[in-house]
């Protein structure tokens, strides 16, 4: 048997049909080339998720976008969603009318918590795509919400409110899922709402996202990568133009370096055409992993005019600092003319990521597909900035310098809290990261610091006290009237000992020193009242003899002169008498704070009911209707009568609370 009729025709056949005979001669061509070499660039590859959700929420109709995907209605999607409220808006004409995806044209509100459910087939890593735009609608301002969602396990977002000035965007997620259902929750902020325009819950290709990455500070070998959430934050096609997903095997976008790159003129763009490019045979890199379109166009170092060309290639995103990052870095030699060429270090916040990275020997070829994985961990972010940086050896060996970068994705990684938006759980528990906590651990610490010293300053006074303590402080009622003066009927310690050398005591527990008599009354209102001095209230009460004016029944006399004709004598007397109290000699004739308060409330309405007007509560506008006895007070209540060098009082009673 020929050749020819181990494939089903014969020879004469063949000659017959020079058609397929020519057809059969490339097919066993371009299978060899494929065996010899890398596989090419332009080759098809196709990816058939298990799993595929698409719904445009609030649509009356499905919806087919550019790239072929199709869209399901908000009818044909009904069954995923349970929700309380069946909430749909859509955009006005002049929103209809601009150049907005149909998928931004309607949305779902959500007035209480609402979950999309799904059935998982096979489990693994899926994408998770939520659309917003917060455009203007009739009944509901979507710029004012504020909502959380989540899966069963983690958390996407934490109390987010739409970014001004309202445009559409969209977040992106890779989540493990190991289960047959997953949910989407979408919770608002009490008086608040939720919304979202489209949905997208996809499966991932098995090889899309491997275990292992190159660690960060410190430089090793980081394991587990498989097992964490990500949210894509940048997916950056360097030194080409923006793929959009018809051009992308997995309906990516890949946007413009021009945004993150720091010196444009350090740079100068290369590009091939698409069939230079190929992928290796091991399968390593695939289209999957990034289309042709990316490795096709790169950034190299430009000609500095210089013999010694020493500079980087910059690139700067914004991050996170309480998350670590997966920073995904896309390379293709597509300038160098022979193998062994090209050699240069890659940087990420100016730390070493690869030391003269060496693309011939990953690849063994030129123009061959390579990317490369690595983790920051969030201690090494400053400023929330992530600096990637590819530049020169300092010997490359070659007589050249240079390096190139054709595509960087930036993904942000779930944390301790099973978040990626914030320290809360899915069941809303507080879980403070080591990078976010540290400013809080130093705030502790320097709250503590002054702690401790306040409390050795406090026992160092106890310790002082202690020493200087009255021969006949076993004899008092409380043990803190001496330590401690929190009672005002054991003040007599304080202001005893406390006089400097030369003053002398009177019976008023004021103290004279070289500026005259003085006494100072400690309470929570310190500063409240008017100054005396105390050879004022000397003059004005003969010497404190108080009881000569009340006996006389001319306490007119050392009031205050305004007050004279329109004060009740009643309350008066009552006031007067609770000063009396307060300035008895011994602290055990002194009324507590408690008795001092109901005192003052009695003597007010009593000035009240004289002038016919009602107190605040109408149980009590009349003095009759006011207990003759005080209730029973703790004396401890009331604070201590200290002595100063300054006589601050508010009144003749101590100062309130």
């Amino acid at each position: 048997m020929t050749g020819a009729e181990r494939f089903g025709a014969s020879t004469a056949t063949i000659a017959r049909t020079p058609f397929l005979s020519l057809f059969f001669l490339l097919t066993l061509f371009s299978s060899a080339c494929a065996r010899s070499g890398g596989g090419s660039a332009s080759a098809p590859v196709r990816f058939s998720p298990s799993d595929s959700y698409l719904l445009n929420c609030g649509a009356p109709k499905s919806t087919q976008l550019d790239d072929g995907r199709i869209f399901r209605s908000d009818h044909q999607s009904s069954s995923f969603l349970s929700t309380d409220e069946d909430v749909k808006v859509a955009a006005d004409n002049s929103t209809t009318n601009t150049t907005v995806s149909p998928l931004y044209l309607t949305a779902r509100v959500f007035p209480a918590e609402s979950t999309f459910s799904f059935f998982i087939s096979k489990p693994g890593r899926h994408w998770v795509r939520l659309h917003f735009y917060p455009f203007p609608a009739a009944d509901y301002n979507l710029m004012s919400a504020a909502f959380t969602v989540c899966t069963d396990d983690i958390v996407l977002l934490h109390e987010f409110s739409p970014p001004a000035p309202p445009s559409p965007f969209l977040k992106e997620y890779l989540i493990p899922i190991d289960r047959d259902r997953v949910s989407l929750v979408f919770s608002p902020k009490k008086g608040r709402i939720a919304f979202i325009n489209a949905i997208e819950v996809v499966s991932a290709p098995d090889n899309l996202i491997v275990d292992a990455a190159t660690g960060i500070s410190p430089q090793d070998q980081f394991t587990g990568v498989s097992k964490y959430s990500l949210e894509v934050m940048h997916r950056v096609n360097v030194g080409g133009p923006v793929i959009g997903s018809a051009n992308d095997t997995l309906s990516r976008t890949w946007q413009t370096d021009a945004e993150f790159l720091k010196v444009a003129a350090a740079t100068q763009n290369v590009s091939v055409p698409t069939r230079t490019v190929k992928y290796p045979d091991d399968g390593s890199v695939t289209p999957l992993i990034a289309p042709s379109a990316v490795y096709t166009s790169a950034r190299e170092m430009a000609d500095s005019n210089t013999v010694d060309q020493n500079f980087n290639l910059t690139w700067q995103f914004g991050a996170e600092s309480a998350f670590s990052y997966l920073i995904r870095m896309h390379f293709c030699d597509i300038v160098s003319k022979s193998l062994d060429e090209l050699y240069f270090n890659v940087y990420l916040n100016d730390l070493t990521g690869v030391s003269s990275l060496d693309l011939s020997t990953a690849t063994t070829a030129l123009a061959v597909a390579y990317y490369k994985d690595f983790v920051i961990n969030a201690t090494t972010i400053i400023n929330e900035t992530i600096t990637v940086q590819v530049g020169p050896t300092a010997d490359s060996g070659t007589g050249s310098s240079n390096a190139i970068l054709n595509g960087i994705e930036v993904m942000k990684m779930s944390n301790s809290a099973g978040s990626l938006d914030g320290q809360f759980a899915v069941d809303g528990s507080y879980h403070g990261s080591s990078a976010s906590g540290s400013l809080a651990r130093r705030i502790v610490s320097g709250v503590g610091l002054a702690l401790g010293a306040m409390a050795m300053a406090l026992v160092a006074a106890m310790f002082f006290r202690w020493r200087r303590r009255p021969a006949d402080w076993e004899k008092t009622n409380s043990f803190s009237s001496w330590l401690l003066p929190l009672h005002m009927s054991h003040s007599t310690f304080l202001s005893s000992n406390s006089s400097s050398r030369g003053s002398s005591r009177n019976r008023y527990g004021s103290h004279k020193s070289k500026s005259g008599y003085s006494s100072f009354f400690v309470s929570g209102a310190i500063g409240l009242g008017k100054i005396f001095s105390l050879a004022e209230m000397q003059d004005a009460t003969k010497n404190f003899d108080e009881k000569e004016w009340h006996r006389k029944g001319q306490l007119e006399k050392i009031i205050d002169p305004h007050l004279v004709g329109s004060i009740s004598s009643a309350s008066l007397k009552k006031y007067v008498e609770a000063a009396e109290k307060c300035l008895a000699e011994h602290g055990v004739d002194r009324p507590s704070m408690g008795d001092v308060l109901w005192n003052l409330e009695y003597a007010l309405q009593l000035q009240e009911a004289s002038m016919g007007q009602p107190s605040d509560d109408p149980a009590e506008r009349s003095a009759a209707n006011i207990p003759l006895e005080s209730p029973a007070r703790n004396s401890d209540e009331v604070y201590a009568l200290t002595d100063d060098d300054s006589t601050l009082m508010a009144n003749p009673l101590c100062q309130g609370r």
